[in-house]
């Protein structure tokens, strides 16, 4: 399937709302589930303060290894799908005939939904 997106066979209308915006907001919603549950973990610190100066190696938390692995993951899972999702809506648009501000508003909107979710995560 994402070989699919990536080469645009997906219409103009099916690439934006089903995988850019539905699947955007579903990958995002995971991300911020595992950020909760590290959260509860860690406390109000940083990943990287947790490790550099709390993490004790003898004593270790399990599940806050647990959940940082699984919020890393899903990190770099949202960047990879989103990078799928951008390139595809840039593909399936080039091939829609029928009218170039929907083209050009497509890419606009999902550059702009892009960043927000990623400008949100981080």
């Amino acid at each position: 399937m994402i070989k699919k997106l990536l080469s645009g066979e997906f219409g103009l209308g099916e690439t934006f709302w089903k995988f850019g915006i539905f699947g955007i907001l579903v990958v995002h919603f995971f991300v911020r589930i595992f950020e909760f549950l590290l959260q509860k973990q860690i406390g109000n610190l940083r990943i990287v303060d947790y490790y550099m100066h709390y993490f004790n190696p003898i004593k270790f938390n399990g599940w806050a290894i647990f959940f940082t692995l699984c919020y890393v993951g899903a990190v770099i899972f949202f960047l990879y799908y989103s990078i799928c999702v951008w390139l595809g809506t840039l593909r399936s648009s080039a091939n829609f005939e029928r009218s170039n501000i929907l083209k050009f508003l497509a890419r606009l909107l999902i550059a702009a939904f892009l960043a927000l979710n990623i400008w949100s995560i981080f």
